[in-house]
C-alpha cells in the first residue's frame, strides 16, 4: 500500500530530525498555526508561537502534542 501524504511527510520530518541531531544543530518545525516547535540536539523540544507580532517561547509546552 502507498503512503498516504501524512505518512509521507512524517517519515521526512523524522529523517530531517535525525539529520540535524547527527549535525549537532536544533531542528525547527512549522505548523500551520504560523507555531514553531524546535528541537534541540539534545532532544527538549520548545514550541514557539506568535501572538501580536511578538514572539513567546514555551520551554515544552504543546511540544508533545505536535510529533
Amino acid at each position: 500500500m502507498t503512503p498516504t501524504f501524512e505518512e509521507r511527510l512524517e517519515q521526512f520530518h523524522r529523517g530531517v530530525l535525525e539529520q540535524t541531531r547527527r549535525a549537532g544543530v536544533s531542528a525547527y518545525i512549522l505548523h500551520e498555526d504560523g507555531s514553531v516547535l524546535r528541537i534541540s540536539p539534545d532532544g527538549k523540544r520548545d514550541l514557539i508561537v506568535a501572538q501580536h507580532g511578538l514572539r513567546h517561547a514555551q520551554p515544552g509546552e504543546g511540544a508533545e502534542q505536535r510529533r
